[in-house]
């Protein structure tokens, strides 16, 4: 008897580890649904969110995410990878000749998600880098 509670027990508390159910659970859907506008972006501590005034960001379903301003947009992909917590953005190169949407392009840990907010920053600690996505 004392094993099979035992053994009840371990399988109870795998089941109710889901490591793809966590802060990125709803993620997707989230991100897919209205539009979103940049109210946060630090690079190696540096405020740099006003060099994204006026861009409106749409995420697909489809894994399309276009940034418009005014009459100019340019598209690029985004995908959820749930076992890593990650928000993935390309929009690009990371040139000066991209400048600012290529500064989107990582592979972004997931730090919080809301209904009206995507808070993100950079994996590698080091970088300093934050992205806050807010929604329209």
């Amino acid at each position: 008897m004392r094993t099979t509670l035992l053994f009840l027990a371990l399988v109870l508390s795998f089941a109710s580890c889901d490591p793809g159910n966590g802060v990125s659970s709803g993620t997707g859907q989230i991100a897919s649904s209205g539009t979103w506008r940049v109210t946060l972006f630090t690079d190696s501590g540096n405020d740099e969110t006003s060099d994204f005034a006026g861009y409106t960001f749409t995420f697909s379903n489809s894994g399309t995410v276009t940034a418009q301003k005014n009459s100019t947009s340019q598209t690029g992909t985004w995908s959820i990878n749930s076992s890593s917590n990650k928000f993935n953005i390309d929009l690009g190169a990371k040139t000066d000749a991209n400048k600012p949407l290529g500064e989107l392009t990582d592979d972004w840990l997931i730090l919080s998600v809301s209904n009206t907010e995507i808070r993100l920053g950079d994996d590698n600690p080091a970088s300093n880098e934050f992205l806050t996505f807010t929604k329209n």
